[in-house]
């Protein structure tokens, strides 16, 4: 990714400052090439000719737009408008931004739309959300006479969910909030009367006594619209190495089968992309439709009090106020990452490991320190070495801009020290160096059931630090898929002991000829590939021979070299000009034909929506035709992207319908 992804007052103040010392410029940026670390070429840009006097240009300040009241009431009554026609779906998309858009010292007003918003919710027959919505809004201070509608309503949820026990103690709650109600006697007392008949009723139930003891043995999940937490996993399969060729990679250390889950990692920084924003979650990235709002801007949302929690205690109370500037400055995704490595940490953090950071450690050294660990990402790849001046001075530009927005946004307290300034802009830019190699697309698949379109879409980007070390192939043996941020690694062959375990870095063979991948390669990561795929330029699926088999020699020497054969051969025993055996192709061509039988099943599946059983049907093909058919062939190519697809089906997934 570039430093900057669209137009905005960055490369504007850039081609200004250029512009404005047109006569020096080039000359006076290939002096950085001199300075020796990233602090001296902070020091270098802070002091080239026409920055400074350039700042105002950068228009870094903190700004909250989008939380009125007048803006939120008006945003109510439609919704109100909405619930009385009974357009459930409409009416909760209207409190949602009533409730995004009311101010922080509004919670009355907070809960009243968030009451709401759980009576739509329950309308929709979304329980849980009704459940969720209820309790928020009794926790801002609902008002008292009216409190009885949510203690029923929530005990109308629990009743569909044969929750029993919950089910008695919202009633209960109901009977007694009715005391403050402001209703007509009679209709109080046939509310009491409704409530208390099914209480009696389910104190009877045999279920509510079982419920009550499972309860109070193993306590009640918390209903929260949280993505479940999961546990980061690295297979004792997948061995990191280091040579001087290939720099770090994944090994294989023993056979790995194909399907197989080697790594769940989640990312040491990830950031949504501005097109997200008001529809997906800022920390964990899960598409929400009942969002949490952030008490000051209106310019993210959360899914739940968790993810707010995370947010605001860290990254959040920085960038709160100054994502605004941030976007319109143009900066790429990439930059926002380098920003938010930092405000994660605090300022004494990083002045107590800026003597660490530059240490040689080795590969196993690295992965022993803990998941948290500015170090576990800082020694990734950056190409230090071989950066022009000219792209060292923009990066360090960006750093010096990034700098001020943490300062406006109080990172260094209310008098920033000039050399707390240089340490950060330093890490900062190496921050900016290594993310530019390392980041990974967090994508989303969109599909549309009524045509069968299905896309993946990049929602974010994301820096996994273990996955990072995974070298490229344009035909790699592993698809990777995100629940949330959290990225999921499986295998799409078999990989023998002892060979490189490769992923894609975006262009696959299959795709793409080898002149175009090789070019997009070099342009955006700064190396020539070396894969099988390039060194052999095997041809795109399009191109893929179909009259020819490769078959795989099964002879007794067990070379396993390459047959080709003709699909008009006639022939069954075959010499490999390898070993000089014969191999009976017999076997491979019973294969084909039971393979195509097996296909169709795992695609009847697939269509069918059971995408878990369709992907265990996908596996075994895959496993079948590698052990006597050897890639690249039709078949197989189509037997990968399925699997793939069942994968992607397993993780971030939206229904366009």
């Amino acid at each position: 990714m570039s430093l900057v992804e669209k137009t905005g007052f960055f490369p504007d103040y850039y081609v200004n400052l250029k512009n404005s010392h047109l006569d020096i410029f080039d000359v006076e940026v290939a002096k950085i090439a001199a300075c020796r670390n990233d602090y001296e070429r902070l020091t270098f840009v802070e002091q080239f000719p026409g920055v400074r006097e350039s700042d105002g240009q950068l228009q870094v300040k903190r700004v909250y737009v989008g939380k009125d009241a007048d803006t939120a009431a008006q945003l109510k009554e439609k919704g109100n408008q909405a619930f009385k026609a009974k357009n459930w779906f409409e009416a909760m998309v209207f409190y949602t931004r009533s409730y995004l858009a009311l101010p922080a010292d509004k919670a009355s007003e907070r809960a009243i739309i968030l009451a709401n918003r759980s009576a739509t919710l329950f309308h929709m027959e979304k329980y849980d959300e009704t459940l969720i919505d209820v309790k928020r809004a009794i926790d801002l201070g609902y008002p008292k006479d009216l409190i009885y509608k949510l203690y029923e309503r929530q005990a109308r949820c629990y009743m569909v969910k044969k929750n029993y026990p919950n089910t008695i103690a919202s009633f209960k709650k109901c009977i007694t909030a009715l005391d403050d109600a402001k209703v007509p006697a009679d209709r109080r007392s046939k509310l009491s009367l409704d409530a208390m008949t099914m209480i009696k009723m389910l104190e009877r139930d045999p279920q509510t006594v079982r419920q009550a003891e499972r309860q109070k043995k193993l306590g009640e999940p918390k209903l929260t619209m949280a993505i479940p937490e999961e546990k980061e996993f690295v297979s004792d399969a997948v061995r990191i190495d280091q040579s001087c060729s290939e720099g770090r990679f994944a090994r294989a250390a023993t056979d790995i089968m194909v399907g197989e889950e080697i790594l769940v990692e989640k990312p040491f920084v990830a950031v949504l992309l501005e097109k997200y924003s008001k529809s997906h979650c800022d920390n964990c990235f899960i598409r929400t439709a009942i969002p949490v709002a952030c008490p000051k801007c209106a310019d993210v949302l959360y899914c739940s009090e968790e993810c707010l929690t995370k947010a605001s205690t860290t990254y959040h109370k920085y960038e709160c106020g100054l994502l605004p500037t941030i976007w319109r400055s143009g900066a790429s995704v990439n930059c926002h990452m380098a920003l938010r490595v930092l405000a994660k940490k605090s300022l004494d953090y990083f002045l107590n490991i800026k003597q660490d950071i530059d240490k040689e450690l080795a590969i196993e050294e690295i992965l022993k320190l803990p998941t948290d660990d500015y170090r576990r990402v800082s020694h990734l790849e950056r190409h230090e070495k071989t950066r022009p001046p000219s792209n060292f001075f923009q990066h360090a530009l960006m750093a010096r801009f990034l700098t001020k927005c943490l300062a406006e946004a109080g990172y260094f307290g209310a008098s920033p020290k000039a050399e707390d300034l240089e340490t950060i802009g330093g890490i900062l830019l190496r921050t900016l160096q290594f993310v530019q190699f390392n980041t990974h697309e967090v994508a989303e698949l969109h599909a549309k059931k009524a045509d069968s379109n299905e896309k993946t879409v990049f929602i974010g980007g994301g820096l996994y630090p273990t996955l990072a070390l995974f070298n490229h192939s344009c035909d790699p043996g592993v698809v990777r898929y995100f629940r949330g941020t959290t990225i999921h690694v499986n295998t799409i062959r078999p990989i023998e002991a002892g060979l490189q375990i490769a992923e894609n870095y975006g262009p696959i063979y299959t795709q793409e000829g080898r002149e175009k991948r090789q070019a997009e390669l070099k342009k955006l990561y700064w190396f020539d590939c070396t894969c099988d795929p390039c060194l052999e330029n095997w041809p795109t699926f399009d191109q893929l021979p179909t009259d020819v088999i490769r078959f795989r020699c099964d002879g007794p020497k067990q070379c396993r070299a390459i047959i080709e054969v003709p699909a008009t051969c006639n022939d069954f025993m075959i010499k490999c000009v390898t070993c000089g055996e014969s191999t009976n192709i017999l076997k491979g061509l019973k294969v084909m034909q039971d393979t195509e039988l097996m296909t169709r099943t795992a695609k009847r599946l697939y269509d069918a929506g059971d995408y878990a059983k369709a992907l265990n049907k996908f596996i075994d093909l895959l496993r079948i035709m590698y052990e006597v058919l050897a890639p690249p062939f039709p078949d197989f190519c189509q037997c990968q992207q399925h699997t793939k697809d069942c994968f992607l089906h397993l993780g971030n997934f939206y229904n366009l319908n």
